[in-house]
């Protein structure tokens, strides 16, 4: 399919509020849910759709199947929890990216008491390449190196969101301005871009789905099990708490829980604490006075001489140079 049913799908199950130019802002009616969404038109085969979702019954979703394509979301507060109509389970909090390819249309969603706020790219495959290559000058751009494994894959991905594209995210929904229409569309190309390269290795090959099952399964139970040890870590980020604890206090095996938590969130449990330390750590270093010693300590390292050389390995420069 090479249109976009955008335009028919919320005029049949939302509101429109107001339109100007190429954005429209939609009231969700039921049985979808609370909430309003604000869709932008961004080039053929890519569209822009900021939600503020109260709660959220995707029964439309199943129409995405009709087409060759991937919802790409960023979770900009809240959480949510996606049971797919293939019975698989994904879940994101505030930070993280998901997408969802036509074939893991979502069956049902569970939002956290204050909602969820997210920002999603809808990419049609076929325009979207067309368009890529026409925008750049180049044939670089084709549906075998275009997030091939995961237009495949009948599973969700998530993975906690870097600097980068978080700011590119949050540049598409900033206030309006001369030519912010513009700089909101350079901001999705350019995350389009970045996330392409993330999943390709040197040899084109999707690096998060290439192991021999990528499309393992695992229940939501389980998964909400890995949420609650995502969010234990994030609770006691002064604490050195084991693999082996966090799984005996969610009631899971080690090799479960490390399987599960890398496939969710793209990184080990470890190297999960260890960017979630510098990333309090740098929030200290910007916003108090303590001393990188007390810092150290409030984000589990034993020592300031051990958090310096972590927070220098990851981050190029000493947390006394960061702060200056």
């Amino acid at each position: 399919m090479n249109t976009m049913p955008a335009d028919k799908l919320f005029q049949t199950y939302m509101d429109l509020i107001s339109k100007r130019e190429s954005e429209e802002i939609y009231r969700l009616n039921e049985p979808i849910g609370e909430g309003i969404m604000r869709h932008t038109h961004i080039a053929k085969g890519i569209e822009l759709v900021y939600s503020e979702l109260e709660s959220y019954s995707p029964n439309y979703q199943a129409e995405k199947k009709e087409v060759d394509g991937l919802e790409i979301m960023y979770i900009v507060d809240g959480h949510g929890e996606f049971e797919l109509q293939n019975r698989q389970f994904a879940s994101g909090e505030k930070g993280d990216v998901m997408i969802f390819n036509c074939k893991s249309a979502v069956k049902k969603a569970i939002l956290g008491k204050s909602g969820m706020n997210c920002i999603s790219i809808i990419l049609f495959t076929e325009d979207t390449i067309s368009f890529l290559n026409t925008f750049l000058g180049t044939r670089d751009f084709s549906s075998t190196n275009f997030f091939n494994d995961i237009r495949k894959s009948d599973s969700a991905v998530s993975f906690p969101c870097g600097e980068l594209l978080e700011k590119l995210f949050l540049e598409t929904i900033r206030l309006p301005g001369a030519f912010s229409k513009y700089t909101v569309r350079l901001a999705v190309i350019h995350a389009i871009i970045l996330l392409i390269q993330k999943f390709r290795d040197k040899d084109g090959v999707d690096v998060r789905l290439k192991n021999d099952n990528p499309d393992a399964y695992f229940s939501g139970s389980t998964g909400r099990k890995v949420q609650n040890v995502r969010r234990i870590i994030n609770s006691n980020l002064e604490k050195e708490i084991s693999i082996e604890e966090l799984a005996s206090k969610v009631n899971l095996n080690r090799t479960t829980l490390q399987k599960v938590f890398k496939e969710i969130y793209g990184l080990t449990v470890n190297e999960y604490r260890t960017k979630a330390r510098l990333q309090f750590a740098k929030n200290l270093l910007a916003s108090t006075e303590l001393s990188i010693t007390e810092i150290a300590g409030r984000c589990g390292y034993a020592n300031a001489s051990k958090f310096s050389e972590v927070f220098k390995k990851n981050e190029g420069v000493l947390p006394k140079d960061w702060r200056k």
